[in-house]
């Protein structure tokens, strides 16, 4: 039996379609081939703003809580027009997804009674009902079914009459077009002129000559566009108010028998203690020495980071079952803390191993990624320690604010932009630099790049480098006020500033 949001929804069927298509509209002006520009943060608003009305109209309060998401969102959408980075770009759109749909829960239902386990269960719920609720906007109220079968003889004498009729015109249209088939061309044999005037008007009308002149794939693309921006808002809000997950706490038991569990993380815990107190010894104490003898820097770094990590993650998963599975006991959330204490020790080794190999070899993307991610993932396992004591600790919504804040921060950070500065002021000499790495990543590097003294630079490939990658900013189009976008606004003042340098 349908809820009551799902009826309200069909009651105002109509309210709800135009509402989807005028939203389809601004989402195509603002999105189409646009994924970057200034109206990204509008179209962000935009979508909140209508999303407000939708939960309005089902007669749904809007809860204070939701706010903090709502402001996420927002700041992901600015974050998203000052970088030219598509990875920051591609990944700004799932967080805003990701915490489109944590809003909606909290609107919704009582998420605070949801553990770790079922916020992820609920998650690939809520996915798949907006997924197989995209035909709903096709489908109609279905309110006045009852007045249809009342009015069903009439409206079916109506619609015989109609057919026949329309039948009639096709058969003497039919009967026309093959008459003229044979009649034309005598009639164009008999006269120039006619035949003259019939060849103008029929390469006007010529289908082919017409749609030369129109760009198929733009307005293939534009109703894409609106339909896919209409059927996203439309299909969500069916598909929330139709699914039924209010009150649903994680059941409360005893658990199983914690021996089990103890005797893991007893095991687990000593071996992770031995590795734990190597890492302190013969790591982080010997800061003076530096590394061991006949091993690089490279090989140093390399030798056990992805492992560490892997490492991490499982520890993560692990205390997580841990806690899920077995029943409330000291012993166990003892040795739990220390498999997340050493974890933690793992993760700062991690860290430094980095850093050293930073150091010989400066930043890159993946390099500044693992070393935030590191970070992150610290903060993640002060909160699984924090849980262990306190079991009503809502970890993951502790971790969604981890994970949007410090991401939040990275965008704002445009960390292309870090590590071009970091390298540049790094390097002895502007030669040693790898510009073509710089000029590989995004155009946030573009203004650094363009501070670098021509007179320095020595080598010459490094120069034809440069000029080419600021050539090619300079000759590529416009950027029209729908596509603003800061960093590539800069990017052509940097352009400019450069090549007239050289001149």
């Amino acid at each position: 039996m349908d809820n009551i949001f799902v009826r309200r929804m069909r009651e105002n069927y109509r309210w709800f379609l135009m509402a989807s298509l005028i939203y389809g509209m601004i989402f195509t002006f603002c999105l189409y081939k646009n994924m970057s520009g200034i109206t990204f943060p509008v179209l962000t608003a935009v979508s909140l703003a209508f999303s407000v009305m939708y939960l309005r109209k089902a007669g749904i309060r809007f809860q204070k809580g939701t706010i903090r998401y709502f402001t996420g969102i927002l700041l992901l959408g600015i974050a998203t027009v000052m970088t030219d980075s598509g990875f920051l770009h591609f990944f700004n759109c799932v967080g805003i997804l990701l915490l489109y749909m944590m809003s909606m829960a909290h609107q919704f239902y009582k998420d605070k009674e949801w553990g770790f386990a079922e916020y992820i269960k609920n998650f690939f719920i809520m996915a798949g009902t907006w997924v197989i609720s995209a035909g709903d906007i096709f489908c109609g109220s279905g309110k006045n079914k009852k007045k249809e079968v009342d009015n069903s003889v009439e409206s079916g004498r109506v619609l015989w009459i109609k057919r026949r009729g329309f039948r009639s015109v096709l058969i003497g249209i039919l009967a026309a077009v093959l008459l003229l088939i044979v009649v034309l061309p005598l009639l164009m044999a008999s006269d120039q002129i006619f035949s003259h005037i019939f060849n103008r008007f029929f390469n006007l009308i010529n289908p082919m000559s017409f749609l030369e002149k129109i760009d198929i794939g733009n307005i293939m693309g534009l109703v894409f566009t609106f339909l896919f921006g209409s059927v996203f808002i439309y299909a969500f809000f069916a598909g929330i108010f139709r699914m039924n997950l209010a009150g649903k706490a994680e059941r409360k038991n005893k658990g199983a028998d914690p021996v089990a569990g103890i005797t893991f993380a007893g095991i687990m815990a000593a071996v992770y203690l031995i590795y734990s107190g190597i890492q302190i010894l013969f790591l982080f104490l010997r800061l003076d020495t530096g590394l061991p003898e006949g091993i690089t820097y490279s090989q140093y770094a390399h030798q056990g980071f992805w492992q560490l990590i892997a490492v991490s993650l499982i520890n993560f998963t692990a205390v997580l079952i841990c806690q899920m599975v077995f029943g409330e006991n000291r012993i166990l959330k003892v040795l739990l803390t220390v498999v997340s204490a050493c974890t933690c020790i793992m993760i700062v080794s991690a860290a430094y191993r980095m850093i050293l190999y930073v150091s010989e070899y400066y930043l890159t993307f993946l390099r500044v990624l693992v070393l935030w991610f590191l970070m992150v993932l610290m903060f993640i396992f002060f909160g699984v320690i924090y849980s262990i004591y306190r079991k009503n600790f809502g970890l993951f919504r502790y971790i969604t604010a981890v994970v949007s804040v410090c991401y939040i921060l990275f965008a704002f950070g445009r960390p292309d932009t870090f590590i071009a500065e970091y390298n540049i002021s790094h390097a002895e000499d502007a030669s040693e630099l790898d510009v073509f790495y710089l000029t590989y990543l995004s155009k946030d590097t573009a203004p650094l790049l363009a501070e670098i003294d021509r007179d320095e630079i020595r080598d010459q490939d490094v120069m034809d480098s440069l000029d080419i990658y600021f050539k090619n900013i300079e000759g590529e189009k416009r950027l029209s006020f729908r596509e603003w976008n800061y960093s590539r606004a800069e990017a052509e003042k940097a352009a400019a500033k450069w090549l007239g340098q050289k001149e």
